[in-house]
């Protein structure tokens, strides 16, 4: 497919898809021909993953360079692209939020830090067995921990928001 069926499919603009390739973040296509260039499924499904880490994830593109430099990196292992992954959206420590928390006068907030290490620790192996679905395919695998700990992040945040509005719905009543 050319450039602007391309940039239609994935609904990102052709402008947008030359800088992913000329950041390296989206291989080039193959020549067609004088001043062509013919891209397929693997170049649109590249740019819906960038796309999502750097939409929903809210990845700054230079992070993104890095995860995508991990999941391209022959010695790569799911371990240390998984790593990158997180290196990527983690904002902040546990150190610096309760630092911050306790700043704005709640320092109390470190009591809930326990129910949160554990509730993490059971997400954490359920996402490892989703993880785990991919095979022995080291593609398939890498990517899962890519968008299993950006998009999972996203989704875990979208989940406790609804549970917590539902929460304050049962102990505080309805406007």
């Amino acid at each position: 497919m050319r450039i602007n069926e391309l940039a239609e499919r994935s609904g990102v603009p052709a402008a947008t898809i030359k800088y992913y390739v000329r950041e390296g973040l989206l291989p080039g296509g193959a020549r067609a021909g004088y001043n062509q260039v013919s891209y397929d499924e693997s170049h649109l499904h590249r740019i819906r993953l960038l796309r999502a880490l750097t939409g929903l994830g809210g990845i700054p593109v230079a992070m993104v360079k890095r995860v995508v430099a991990a999941v391209e990196d022959p010695e790569r292992t799911v371990h240390s692209t998984l790593g990158e992954a997180q290196r990527a959206v983690a904002a902040s420590s546990v150190d610096e939020v309760l630092a911050t928390a306790d700043d704005l006068g709640h320092a109390d907030i470190a009591d809930l830090l326990s129910a949160y290490r554990d509730t993490a620790a059971q997400l954490a192996e359920l996402e490892l067995k989703w993880l785990e679905r991919a095979g022995d395919d080291l593609d398939a695998l890498t990517e899962r921990a890519v968008i299993g700990t950006v998009l999972g992040d996203a989704l875990l945040a979208a989940v406790r928001r609804e549970a917590q509005k539902q929460a304050s719905r049962t102990h505080f009543g309805t406007d």
